[in-house]
């Protein structure tokens, strides 16, 4: 099995985050500038604020996988492709170790976006 690149591990956050900012600045350029459209200050404000809030979601996605890493019980691809083959052999405990495990991922995630998310 070839060994994933840092680039390709780590696409999300190097490729696709970027490319939805962006395109989340690109719409409000263009809806912003159609006729009858109001562009208050406060939403300029919120636009400037997306990215900063789409780096706060990846420091807790970033924390998330750490944690998940060091304390808990993290499905390495070998291991989930094994369960995933059990399940479909009718297997109820592998199920429920693949369904514990996006969970966990779940509850970090909530978790960490609630730690990381910027006080007002």
């Amino acid at each position: 099995m070839k060994r994933p690149t840092i680039f390709s591990r780590w696409q999300e956050f190097w490729v696709w985050m970027p490319v939805l900012v962006l395109l989340a600045l690109g719409g409000f350029l263009v809806f912003g500038g159609l006729p009858g459209v109001a562009v208050s200050g406060d939403l300029i404000a919120w636009m400037l604020e997306l990215p900063i809030a789409c780096l706060y979601l990846a420091a807790a996605m970033g924390a998330a996988w750490l944690f998940k890493f060091t304390y808990l019980d993290d499905l390495n691809a070998v291991r989930e492709i094994q369960l995933h083959e059990l399940v479909l052999q009718g297997n109820a405990h592998a199920r429920w170790l693949l369904i514990k495990d996006r969970l966990e991922w779940a509850f970090l995630i909530v978790l960490f976006a609630a730690f990381f998310w910027p006080a007002r």
